[in-house]
């Protein structure tokens, strides 16, 4: 009976710490810093898709991020044929935050997000694997780049 107590005690203790995540991004974090992005050179559809998909944008934008986006893809095993067994999908963000009232540069920085996946036999097989490994290379990308802005904007 005592240990259950006890249990029960650590437990609520750690129920009412406050703890909250910090990187997490919801609607309501829009309000922190609201920004825009606009993407500078020509990328994969799959890529601008995640961009917006990612950053939840606010009506009341104070400032505005211009992204240029590179993807690379490396092969990571390749067979004695010749033929790739596994490739390397690696987006790089490099970003430059600006307020858009002054038209000054509040931050600029460059993020990586990486992926990998293995060929199969199968061209559509591969392709759409490509396309997601795409998204989520872009998704761990633009999720740390959307960390280094909101602490920029909130300095």
């Amino acid at each position: 009976m005592k240990r259950l107590l006890t249990t029960l005690a650590v437990f609520f203790i750690f129920l009412g710490c406050g703890f909250k995540p910090i990187y997490k991004m919801t609607s309501d974090d829009a309000t922190l810093g609201s920004y825009s992005v606009e993407v500078t050179n020509q990328v994969a559809r799959e890529i601008i898709e995640e961009v917006n998909n990612t950053i939840v944008q606010s009506e009341d934008q104070k400032y505005k991020a211009l992204l240029t986006i590179y993807e690379d893809l490396t092969p990571l095993i390749v067979n004695t044929n010749g033929t790739v067994a596994k490739y390397r999908i690696e987006i790089e963000i490099k970003y430059e935050l600006l307020q858009i009232d002054s038209g000054e540069v509040i931050s600029t920085g460059t993020t990586r997000g990486f992926a990998q996946y293995d060929v199969t036999g199968s061209e559509i097989v591969n392709e759409d694997t490509k396309k997601s490994m795409t998204k989520i290379a872009t998704k761990n990308a633009t999720q740390l780049m959307t960390s280094r802005i909101q602490s920029s904007i909130s300095r």
